[in-house]
């Protein structure tokens, strides 16, 4: 049984809508609403009238296959572009230059599961969070956890993760665990489970969600791992991001406004669904936030190299 990645293929569509044999007074009440929305202002982009996103072509965060934009947080871009009047266009190019293309002006935004950290919030503009990313538990279908497993469920169980993954000393300290496997890819390791040579995994999550996408009838399931405070690095949840230049404040803005309609729209949660990520964990942010006292405050106000008073675009996504 073949477990290896696909790709998947999106579709974008427009809304075409007309009136036809209406009196003038209802002709009149129907551009109402037209008139009074805001027109998206001009936004100063690498090339007039696009925004250019930098981004690996990873799935299921980011692609472009025949023609189209796909991959969660890509479509995130993609969606809020067209609220500022805006086409999207990929520079696809290896994750270690995407940074140096925000930075350099060659790109507008970058993303793909993107984790916020000092590092970067010291060189670009961040967006607020568009989903929260934990680690979790790929094991067959028939053992009995659902919403969360804990890390000491694991106890006594055979385990596989990554070679080199940051979380591997938390594994090992859990209190007699049973043999702690190393994969150099997550093929070989999900083969494992589902021969029944290991009980667990801890694996890259949106690659197992993204190859479950794929091959529906695999044997398996992912459980999210019940934060602890013991394990932080096993336990603990990122916030993915989106990166800018810090000189093109007002495109930042627009494009934040644009993550917080992600969410009361909850059009991130359909995106990232829609690309295998169903788990509501996706959507639930950690007890602590590292972000407060670097580049922002209590009450969400920027703060550190990129600190400004942000202009109001939210009536372009009422």
């Amino acid at each position: 049984m073949a477990v290896g990645l696909g790709a998947s293929e999106v579709s974008r569509r427009g809304l075409l809508r007309g009136t036809a044999g209406l009196g003038l007074g209802a002709l009149a009440g129907s551009l109402l609403p037209a008139a009074a929305k805001a027109a998206p202002p001009k936004f100063k982009t690498v090339e007039d009238g696009y925004i250019t996103i930098a981004m690996s072509g990873t799935m299921p965060v980011t692609g472009f296959k025949d023609g189209q934009i796909i991959g969660s947080d890509a479509e995130m871009i993609v969606a809020i572009a067209e609220k500022l009047g805006l086409r999207a266009k990929p520079a696809v190019m290896a994750w270690s230059a995407t940074i140096e293309a925000i930075k350099s002006g060659r790109a507008d935004i970058m993303c793909g599961d993107m984790g916020w950290t000092k590092a970067r919030a010291d060189a670009m503009l961040l967006t607020d969070a568009i989903y929260y990313d934990g680690n979790y538990v790929t094991m067959k279908k028939s053992q009995p956890f659902t919403g969360y497993i804990a890390v000491n469920d694991m106890s006594g169980h055979t385990v596989g993760t990554g070679t080199g993954y940051s979380y591997v000393p938390d594994i090992k300290k859990i209190p007699a665990i049973g043999d702690v496997k190393l994969y150099d890819n997550v093929d070989a390791c999900v083969r494992d489970v589902l021969a029944g040579r290991i009980d667990f995994a801890v694996l890259d999550s949106m690659t197992v969600d993204y190859m479950l996408l794929q091959n529906p009838t695999l044997d398996l399931k992912q459980v999210p791992i019940k934060p602890n405070t013991e394990y932080p690095n096993l336990s603990g949840k990122g916030r993915a991001v989106m990166g800018m230049n810090m000189e093109n404040p007002d495109l930042f803005d627009a494009v934040n406004a644009g993550v917080k309609w992600l969410w009361q729209s909850k059009t991130n949660a359909k995106l990232l669904a829609k690309n295998g990520m169903t788990s509501p964990d996706y959507l639930v942010p950690a007890a602590t936030d590292p972000r407060i006292g670097v580049d922002r405050d209590a009450h969400g106000n920027i703060l550190g190299p990129a600190a400004h008073t942000p202009k109001d675009y939210s009536a372009l996504f009422a």
